[in-house]
């Protein structure tokens, strides 16, 4: 998980409905921040592989708070018509994000894996160059 895109999109939404970063993560209660909380805890949870406790770690809430986002957001989609547009609206600008924030979970795994490789290789390396060393010196003796 891409944490650096993650944040963009994070700013990126705020801009996308009009508010700060830091009013959407405050202890304010209003209504709309507390449906702008929910929308963006609803991507988060169903569009990457963030756990709750992570999402919670990220909006400055528990991982209980996000579960009843989330679950909110899910029941009142279709009975109000400004979170539908909230979603649509946040759908839109997480397709310019997902591949940065997911594909590059499978980019940095796979570079994880290739360094591991190329550090058994060296190691078997290592050990070759060691006992070449040794049988030239005792074919030089």
């Amino acid at each position: 998980m891409n944490k650096y895109y993650i944040n963009e999109f994070i700013d990126k939404f705020c801009e996308l409905h009009y508010i700060t970063r830091r009013r959407l993560f405050s202890r304010d209660r209003t209504r709309t921040l507390v449906d702008k909380r929910a929308v963006l805890a609803f991507f988060l949870r169903h569009r990457t592989n963030l756990t709750w406790q992570a999402i919670g770690k990220i909006m400055n809430r528990n991982h209980a708070s996000m579960i009843n986002y989330v679950n909110n957001v899910e029941s009142l989609m279709s009975v109000y018509p400004h979170i539908s547009r909230m979603i649509e609206k946040t759908n839109k600008l997480f397709l310019e994000y997902d591949y940065l924030i997911n594909k590059n979970t499978d980019l940095y795994t796979g570079l994880l894996t290739e360094n591991q490789k190329l550090k058994e290789k060296v190691e078997q390396n290592e050990k070759l160059i060691k006992e070449l060393i040794k049988l030239e010196k005792n074919e030089s003796k």
